[in-house]
C-alpha cells in the first residue's frame, strides 16, 4: 500500500491531539472536533489545554467542519467511547466509502457492550478498521518521549499505520488479534480504578500488585471467551498498557479511584470532570459481557458497583478477599 498522502485525526481530546501533533511534524494532517470554540482556541494559541507546554506544528490544521473531512484516507478515531455513535453517525456521510479508520479510543460502550470498532462498523459501514493501542499517555508522547504500541487490524491498514508512525521515539508493532488489542485497552481503565482505590487508601505494594495481576487474568478470561489470543495480554495492549495506567500520575482512571478513595461520590465526580475516565463506564458493559459469556469478573464486578450502586469500598474490598480460595488460572 502506497504512504497515505491524507490523514485526518477526530476527537480533539489529548490523546488525538498528541497523534496528529506527532504526524503533522512530517506530514499535513487535519484534526476534527465538534466543539467549535475549543477547536477555535487551538487553532488560534497553537496548543492544547492538556499539552500545554507543546507547541503544535505548523502542518497540524484544526478544524469543526466536517465537509474538509471528505479526502482523508487514513482516519485516526479518538472520540471517546461513549460518544463515538453519535459522533460516527455525524460524520458517515463526509468521509470517504474506502478510508481506512484506526481506532485510538479505549472503552465498551455500556448500551450495547461493543467494542469502538463494532460501533464504528455499524455507523461507518464496510471499510478497513484497526485499532492502536499500548502504554501511550498523551503529554509523553506529544513530548517525544519513548513510547511503543501496537496496531492491529486488516494488514494494508496495519501496514500503513506502522510505517506513518514507526518513527523517532515511537516504536510500532503489529498484531493479527485485533480483539485482545481492542479488548485489553478497554478493560485495564477499570483495573486502574480498582488500583487507584487500592493506592488511595494505603494498602500498599503488595495489594496493588495483587490487583493488577488478578485483574489481567479476569481481562484474559473475557479475552478467551471472545476469541482473544492469550499471547496479546502479556504484550503491550495488554500487562503494557495497564501498568502504565496503575502506576503512572497521568491516568484519569487511576485518578478516579484515587478520588474514590477520598470518599468523594464517583458520579457527582464523573459529572464535573472536563476529561473522561473510560473504565467508570466499561465496568458496567464489561460485567454484561461476562455475564453473557459466563466468566468471572470479580475486580470489575466491584468497581462497577462502588461507582454505580454506592457500595461502600471497604464492603467491596471486603467481597474480593472473602472470595472462596480457588487454583490460580493462567
Amino acid at each position: 500500500m502506497p504512504p497515505m498522502s491524507k490523514i485526518a485525526v477526530i476527537g480533539t481530546g489529548g490523546w488525538g491531539t498528541a497523534i496528529a501533533a506527532l504526524i503533522a511534524a512530517d506530514a499535513s494532517v487535519l484534526l476534527w472536533g465538534r466543539d467549535a470554540t475549543k477547536v477555535t482556541a487551538i487553532a488560534h494559541t497553537r496548543t492544547h489545554p492538556d499539552l500545554t507546554d507543546i507547541a503544535l506544528p505548523a502542518h497540524l490544521h484544526v478544524t469543526a467542519d466536517a465537509t474538509q473531512l471528505k479526502d482523508a484516507e487514513l482516519i485516526f478515531w479518538a472520540v471517546p467511547t461513549q460518544h463515538t455513535r453519535t459522533i460516527a453517525t455525524q460524520l458517515a456521510p463526509h468521509l470517504r466509502a474506502d478510508a481506512g479508520v484506526m481506532s485510538l479510543s479505549k472503552g465498551l460502550e455500556h448500551t450495547s457492550l461493543l467494542r469502538v470498532t463494532e460501533v464504528l462498523a455499524a455507523t461507518l459501514g464496510a471499510r478497513p478498521l484497526g485499532v492502536l493501542a499500548g502504554p501511550s499517555h498523551a503529554l509523553e508522547v506529544a513530548r517525544g518521549q519513548p513510547a511503543c504500541l501496537v496496531a492491529a487490524g486488516p494488514d494494508a491498514l496495519t501496514a500503513a499505520t506502522v510505517s506513518l508512525l514507526h518513527a523517532r521515539a515511537l516504536r510500532l508493532y503489529s498484531s493479527s488479534d485485533a480483539v485482545g488489542v481492542e479488548l485489553a485497552g478497554a478493560l485495564k481503565n477499570v483495573i486502574a480504578i480498582a488500583a487507584g482505590i487500592g493506592e488511595g487508601l494505603g494498602l500498599g505494594d503488595n495489594a496493588k500488585a495483587a490487583m493488577i495481576t488478578r485483574g489481567l487474568a479476569e481481562i484474559r478470561r473475557l479475552g478467551r471467551a471472545l476469541g482473544a489470543q492469550d499471547a496479546t495480554f502479556s504484550g503491550m495492549a495488554g500487562v503494557g498498557d495497564l501498568l502504565t495506567t496503575c502506576y503512572s500520575n497521568h491516568g484519569r482512571n487511576r485518578a478516579l479511584g484515587l478520588a474514590i478513595a477520598r470518599g468523594e461520590n464517583p458520579l457527582e465526580l464523573l459529572a464535573r470532570l472536563h476529561t473522561v475516565a473510560e473504565g467508570a463506564w466499561t465496568c458496567r458493559a464489561a460485567v454484561a459481557l461476562g455475564l453473557r459469556h459466563h466468566i468471572e469478573l470479580p475486580i470489575a464486578s466491584q468497581v462497577a458497583s462502588v461507582i454505580w450502586d454506592a457500595t461502600p469500598v471497604a464492603d467491596a474490598i471486603a467481597r474480593l478477599l472473602a472470595r472462596t480460595p480457588k487454583e490460580e488460572d493462567a
